[in-house]
């Protein structure tokens, strides 16, 4: 193992970029950095105890060459026993698809879109990328052209999800240095001699004149993103936090506005971001301007209204709700489903609700039911089959404490939750009479007695 291998190791394990028993798919372009980062990791995998495939696509973007680099890997992956994976995808069709799309993202999305089909396919835990500290100074720069904000300046960096990136430590002239001396074999992209895209631009004009300034840009460039990375880890995980207070079904996220209200500026911003971002094909962030088109509106008592972000994704404030949604804010119905005895478990995306049978439940225990999450209700009123279903504009109900019927769709905009009619579920016994709105409230009807002796538990719960 020589010196840049062992480099290696020491930086993937303090960045924890992979673990013991893992498979990994390295993504092999088949120029120096990625054929480096496949020959170091085929001969750190007995140290690290990892099993690695390969990968290469042809973008279709070039007449002459990929031909050439899929035979050279297939047959590098060939002599020490690696499993090999090539295929060919069209990006110029991609972009015909997608109006106005850039061949650099168009060719990125597409790229990373057949990594992880085969990263499916083989049942991989990372993707493993020749992105090295000259790409990482690139990135950077770049992205500081364009505005970027901090999750911006640290997007190249060591762990991010499913993707790794092991010689992100090291210059481009070491891993010419490694492949020389090791010979390794590899093939030059002939379109990185040209600069009309940005990144070569960057790489071929403005770069060499940012080292007459600092020789050792790369290394400050590093240190300004260790710093940089810090401080948004923090926000992250907080952030991570906030997440937890939302809901999701059918791909919409929302959340009571009470539980936002006390959340610090810089958070919310950060928070639509990285909502946004999860809704959005690209995965990139909002511009800062709609993010504060959002704050403006989330932090004034005002009525309803909506905020459009990109690729039709919209906010919007319903009641005592937000709403993060693409397109029209709407929720798919369930099917009916019959409970013919108890205990019965009905799952939806991301709850489930429970009846079940609960003897000996004194009065003295009824502060643990709110009635709208965990309620209780007599046995005299669950006569089977019960049914659990959407909700309709003609369903009536007796909420708990009052004495006549109310339209469902009343008492939901009663508590701020107009928003999420086209999901609401009721529980009716085989008379039709409901029982529960699961997450709003109890019917009077389900009233304890005294002397009720056997009663039963519904209960809403998040999975």
């Amino acid at each position: 193992m020589d010196n840049f291998e062992l480099e290696v190791l020491r930086f993937v394990k303090e960045w924890d970029l992979v673990r013991e028993g893992q498979r990994i798919l390295v993504a092999v372009s088949g120029g120096k950095d990625s054929m480096a980062l496949l020959n170091v990791l085929n001969n750190l995998k007995s140290t690290l105890k990892v099993v690695l495939f390969a990968a290469n696509l042809n973008h279709g973007l070039r007449e002459e060459g990929p031909r050439e680099e899929a035979r050279m890997i297939e047959q590098f992956c060939e002599d020490r026993s690696i499993d090999f994976f090539h295929e060919k995808r069209d990006v110029r069709e991609y972009m015909r698809m997608k109006q106005g799309e850039s061949i650099e993202s168009a060719a990125r999305e597409v790229r990373y879109g057949f990594l992880r089909d085969v990263k499916s396919m083989v049942g991989a835990d990372r993707i493993a990328l020749g992105h090295n500290r000259d790409d990482l100074v690139e990135n950077t720069l770049l992205r500081l052209v364009k505005g970027t904000g901090m999750k911006g300046v640290i997007g190249l960096r060591p762990s991010n999800g499913d993707l790794i990136r092991p010689l992100l430590f090291s210059d481009m002239q070491r891993i010419v240095d490694y492949v020389t001396i090791n010979k390794v074999t590899f093939m030059e992209d002939e379109t990185n001699a040209e600069d009309g895209f940005e990144r070569n631009f960057l790489r071929l004009r403005v770069i060499p004149e940012l080292r007459k300034i600092n020789p050792a840009l790369n290394k400050a460039i590093w240190r300004f993103f260790e710093n940089i990375y810090d401080g948004y880890s923090l926000i992250d995980s907080r952030v991570e936090t906030l997440m937890s207070r939302f809901g999701k079904a059918d791909g919409i996220y929302f959340a009571r506005l009470s539980e936002l209200r006390e959340i610090e500026k810089p958070l919310i911003l950060e928070l639509v971001r990285k909502i946004v971002s999860m809704m959005s094909f690209d995965n990139y962030p909002p511009s800062r301007e709609r993010a504060l088109a959002f704050f403006d509106l989330f932090s004034k008592d005002e009525g309803r209204w909506t905020v459009e972000f990109k690729e039709n994704v919209k906010a919007s404030r319903i009641g005592k709700y937000v709403f993060f949604y693409r397109g029209t804010l709407e929720f798919h119905g369930h099917e009916k489903s019959f409970i013919e005895s108890i205990p019965f478990v009905y799952e939806a995306e991301g709850w489930q609700i429970k009846v079940e049978s609960k003897a000996g439940i004194s009065s003295e225990n009824y502060g643990e039911f709110d009635g709208a999450f965990k309620s209780i209700c007599s046995d005299s009123r669950i006569i089977f089959p019960l049914s659990i279903r959407m909700m309709n504009d003609k369903d009536k109900i007796i909420p708990f404490g009052m004495k006549r019927e109310k339209k469902v769709v009343d008492v939901l905009s009663d508590k701020g939750l107009k928003g999420f009619s086209s999901m609401i579920m009721v529980l009716e016994n085989a008379f039709g009479e409901i029982l529960w709105i699961p997450g709003v409230v109890t019917s009077e009807l389900c009233r304890v007695g005294p002397s009720s002796r056997n009663n039963v538990v519904f209960s809403l719960e998040r999975r």
